[in-house]
């Protein structure tokens, strides 16, 4: 009978009788998950403000907000797993680290290859620019991949922001740029910061929301606001998706019902792309 009546209240909500029968909370059809009672999610902690640690250790961001919020809507504890590098965070549910991988992934063909049936995309939750951020002295110096010529550039290996320097430099054949990857934005803009001169990076690539958020905290100034580019030279604009591990069964499916219904902290983003003269 208590079947009936959740089917009953589905079917009224979707002929447009949400005023007459109220709709079931998310947590109304049981989830399989690693642990029971459990969401654990894989996180990069050095991603602000998407995924981030405060002084005192403990995990914040939008992401962060907006899974807790979800665990506690469908009744689960939210556990947190720390990855140590972003490159291929995308392939840890499928793996069985967890049940959900988050910290701002960019929805990429070839990482949903990578992926394969071990991991299920979620719908697209935010949408991200890419920018720099550079000493003030510097400020005016970069807004094209040609101004990059002769500089350092520190990035996230592996990340949307590592793919799109390289493939703007290599379709633009830029010479004398050394690009340096590693697995902490927050060091990467510390090391911009303290750079004197010409002894030190440039300038470190991120999402605009992450370059703002540090350039905030360190006195950095956010340039060249712009879309991915691609291997390819296409210029696209780039949709983050969680990944839910596809063996934790309900999980994607109430993931992208809550997405639909729950607008995200920080809002959409930027899904249009500027003309950023390449």
């Amino acid at each position: 009978m208590r079947r009936v009546r959740r089917w009953a209240k589905a079917f009224a909500a979707g002929m447009g009788l949400s005023a007459v029968i109220a709709l079931p909370p998310l947590a109304a059809a049981p989830l399989e998950t690693l642990a029971p009672g459990t969401l654990s999610v894989c996180m990069f902690a050095t991603f602000p403000p998407f995924v981030g640690k405060s002084d005192a250790g403990a995990w914040e961001g939008s992401d962060v907000d907006y899974l807790k919020a979800f665990a506690a809507k469908m009744g689960l504890r939210f556990l947190p797993v720390e990855v140590a590098d972003f490159d291929g965070l995308w392939l840890r549910p499928g793996a069985g680290a967890c049940d959900i991988a988050a910290s701002g992934i960019a929805d990429l063909a070839a990482r949903r290859q990578e992926t394969g049936a071990a991991g299920v995309w979620s719908d697209h939750y935010y949408f991200v620019l890419r920018a720099f951020g550079v000493r003030k002295a510097d400020a005016g110096k970069l807004s094209r991949a040609g101004d990059l010529e002769g500089k350092t550039i520190m990035v996230i290996a592996g990340s949307t922001a590592d793919v799109d320097v390289r493939s703007r430099v290599a379709n633009g054949h830029v010479p004398d740029v050394t690009i340096i990857g590693t697995s902490d934005d927050v060091e990467n803009a510390r090391r911009v910061r303290d750079a004197s001169g010409d002894d030190g990076p440039f300038a470190f690539g991120s999402g605009l929301g992450t370059v703002q958020y540090l350039s905030r905290k360190m006195g950095l100034v956010p340039v060249w606001p712009h879309c991915m580019m691609t291997p390819d030279g296409k210029v696209r604009n780039e949709p983050f998706s969680f990944i839910v591990r596809a063996k934790s069964i309900g999980v994607a499916e109430a993931l992208n019902a809550f997405i639909a219904a729950t607008p995200y902290g920080a809002g959409r983003g930027q899904d249009a792309c500027p003309d950023d003269g390449r």
